[in-house]
């Protein structure tokens, strides 16, 4: 029986992103994956800036953008063709991890770049075809049961944790009885893509048709690829919409000389929480732990960001340098962030999905009000930063670590690629290291925590701030000295750099498992019942 370090179930981009990171640690994996092949349907969209870093930590972000599209504008309107404008958001800025915002982009391309970056860890086995059909949990380790779908013989291996990543039907999370949160599961959309035969271009792109007649949207996948969703109406069956219907209502912007429709699934819009993300030595991670509704393009976003938390967990318990009570903060970390998104996404699209017409009409009115008097919009809900494992008190933790341009040794570039991800203690002052006790200085050396000197041009410092982003940074936070998470959050910070120190001996007391157990998370109803936000116009 083979042993590994970490089993992870499904082969997807969470799955993928876990085993890279993992990999690129030197720890041993093992991926299996249902499917023969890549899934090969883009599934995934949107991308945010955080998720581009996060690639960029696996070094595939160039790869990426090579197809992928930056998002600049988008739209709301009351119909797709010669529509009145309801809502228009500038989304061309630049985002706090260093990389525009938004992106759209075609699924496919990212797997195999996530593929190749897996594969040149030379510390991951990848099995296709092949499915976990049982596993039992003990005190060292988890052993896994397998049958390769097409064969049906089956095999066992061994690993020291078990990740899921096996999807929203996840059997790993029905076998352990986990239970999960039931919410707006009532609006059916179906979903066209297709690949170009020529360039296309339209006058509206990118945004949402808000007709009540048949809502819907349309946007780029990347370079080379478009997607159109349209919400069924009350009384509509997905089997309605076979190809001949999906190419009726694709004749407005195409038709079969302009584009090859690759698939036209009707979804769901779901959302489901996990109860809890973690038993034992088994996670749960990505859609096996949670669903939400598309529309702030999140999902998979969401789930990456849960194998990256995950992975500098597992990490440090793996190499001997933390106790493994540190794997309990992992659900606390990431369940309410997952939430937040689950809300917003629906306070955005209960207004796209409205068939009544005098709903749509109540809706149209207080956005057109809101586009010309912008006070009358309600704020954006803010999505929170992980704080289940910060130094405690510490009001800066669970805030975005930022990423910015430097230039070190004469080269200019994103802090990650010439500094370094994972732990950083970064400080204006030099004081941040010279300050620390032997003790300390030893952390940083075992657990390789970077420490970065950052300074104006012409300060002397070795890390020079070009475009004076760190310096407006931490002016901002009142602060000279942060210690960043590998995941891209703060775990805290200090205003004098001579008090770097007690940052590290704060991590020293996380690490040994010290920190306060993590509160119960409360249940996705309850964190929605403190929220008053309510959808402009609904």
């Amino acid at each position: 029986m083979k042993n590994y370090d970490v089993v992870v179930i499904g082969f997807g981009p969470v799955g993928q992103m876990l085993s890279a990171q993992l990999g690129q640690a030197g720890h041993s994996v093992a991926a299996f994956e249902a499917y023969e092949t890549l899934y090969g349907l883009s599934r995934a969209g949107h991308m945010d800036d955080e998720i581009v870093r996060t690639l960029q930590k696996i070094g595939i972000d160039d790869e990426f953008k090579s197809d992928a599209v930056p998002w600049d504008m988008y739209d709301m309107r009351t119909k797709a063709f010669d529509g009145d404008l309801l809502l228009r958001m500038d989304w061309s800025q630049v985002g706090p991890h260093g990389h525009r915002g938004h992106w759209i982009f075609y699924q496919n391309y990212l797997e195999l770049a996530m593929h190749r970056a897996v594969t040149e860890t030379g510390n991951v086995d990848i099995t296709m075809g092949t499915k976990a059909v049982d596993f039992e949990q003990d005190d060292d380790g988890v052993t896994i049961t397998l049958e390769h779908r097409k064969s049906g013989e089956r095999t066992q291996v061994r690993a020291k944790y078990l990740v899921a990543a096996d999807g929203a039907n996840s059997s790993i999370r029905q076998s352990l009885g986990i239970k999960t949160w039931i919410g707006n599961c009532d609006y059916n959309q179906l979903v066209v893509d297709c690949r170009e035969k020529h360039k296309l271009n339209f006058e509206f792109d990118n945004g949402q048709f808000a007709d009540p007649a048949r809502p819907g949207c349309l946007f780029q996948l990347g370079a080379h690829h478009h997607r159109w969703e349209w919400t069924l109406l009350p009384g509509e069956k997905p089997e309605d919409f076979t190809e001949e219907r999906v190419w009726e209502l694709l004749k407005p912007w195409v038709g079969p000389d302009d584009v090859e429709i690759l698939r036209r699934p009707v979804y769901n819009f779901r959302e489901v929480v996990a109860e809890h993300w973690q038993d034992g030595r088994v996670f749960l991670a990505g859609d096996s732990a949670h669903v939400l509704w598309p529309f702030a393009g999140e999902g998979m976003c969401n789930g990456i960001r849960d194998a990256s938390s995950l992975a500098w967990r597992l990490n440090l318990v793996l190499r001997g340098q933390a106790s493994t009570q540190i794997l309990d903060s992992y659900t606390a970390d990431r369940k309410p962030i997952f939430v937040a998104w689950m809300n917003l996404s629906r306070e955005i699209g209960l207004p796209c999905v409205i068939t009544d017409p005098e709903i749509a009409a109540m809706r149209d009115q207080g956005l057109k009000a809101a586009l010309a008097d912008p006070s009358l919009m309600p704020p954006m809900p803010q999505i929170p930063g992980p704080t289940a494992f910060v130094r405690p008190g510490d009001p800066t933790g669970g805030t975005v670590g930022v990423q910015g341009n430097v230039e070190v040794d004469g080269t200019t570039g994103l802090f990650d690629d010439l500094v370094g991800t994972g732990w950083v203690l970064l400080s204006t002052d030099a004081e941040a290291q010279t300050s620390l006790s032997a003790q300390q200085k030893d952390l940083m050396d075992r657990v390789g925590i970077v420490f970065a000197h950052v300074g104006a041009p012409g300060s002397g410092a070795p890390v020079v701030d070009v475009d004076g982003t760190y310096g407006q940074w931490l002016t901002d936070l009142g602060r000279s000295t942060v210690l960043v998470r590998p995941d891209f959050w703060l775990f805290g910070s200090t205003e004098h750099a001579s008090d770097a120190g007690t940052l590290l001996d704060s991590l020293a007391d996380g690490f040994a498992g010290r920190f306060p157990t993590p509160a119960r998370v409360p249940q996705p109803d309850e964190i929605a019942a403190e929220s008053d936000a309510t959808p402009a116009g609904v």
